[in-house]
């Protein structure tokens, strides 16, 4: 992460000087430097490292765009999630990203004024992106978007089993002794019924 008070711009600059300068001192010959031929170096080099910073910085948000997708989508054994449902519906329902991270928070239980802190917004804000998620979601509040959201990860969930879920036995895990003590009891003095 750049510090606050790192410019880019400056930075392009200061390559191209550098880059200028170590071409007038070790490739040009010392008589033949002129004021107009840095002039010159000096746009070239600097034009040069601003299409490489756009070109960088364009590949890096392609990238972290698609680590995003990934992350967000269930697939290759991936358990369904909660963002993955808001992603798949946000473009059927034509959510901006914004809506569907305010979405996404609101799903995972946090309050307008929770939402708004995390995402530097006034509480306003987040109400109106909400109110623009119900009307384009058909939802009406806040409730049926968790219970929808909710829903859609169960199905999925259980659309991707294939096999039936090993059952963990609790007793072996947590000892329950004064559970079973109770159980034996109480199967001990419960009447039997006589089968016919």
């Amino acid at each position: 992460m750049f510090a606050k008070n790192f410019s880019v711009p400056a930075f392009v600059i200061a390559v191209g000087a550098i880059k200028t300068q170590l071409v007038t001192w070790y490739v040009l010959p010392t008589g033949q430097v002129t004021p107009l031929m840095i002039g010159g170096l000096m746009v070239l080099f600097t034009a040069l490292t601003a299409g490489v910073v756009w070109l960088c910085f364009r590949l890096m948000t392609a990238q972290m765009d698609q680590r995003r997708k990934e992350r967000v989508m269930p697939g290759g054994g991936e358990t369904a999630a909660k963002e993955a449902v808001i992603s798949q519906h946000a473009t059927e329902w034509g959510l901006s990203k914004s809506e569907a991270d305010v979405a996404i928070f609101v799903v995972k239980g946090f309050s307008n004024a929770e939402i708004a802190e995390m995402r530097g917004a006034s509480v306003a804000t987040v109400k109106s992106q909400l109110g623009s998620i119900f009307r384009k979601s058909g939802l009406t509040s806040r409730y049926q978007l968790i219970a929808f959201v909710t829903d859609e990860v169960v199905q999925q969930a259980r659309a991707g089993e294939t096999e039936e879920p090993a059952r963990t036995q609790t007793r072996k895990i947590l000892p329950l002794v004064g559970r079973a003590a109770r159980t034996t009891a109480v199967e001990e003095t419960a009447p039997r019924r006589a089968t016919a």
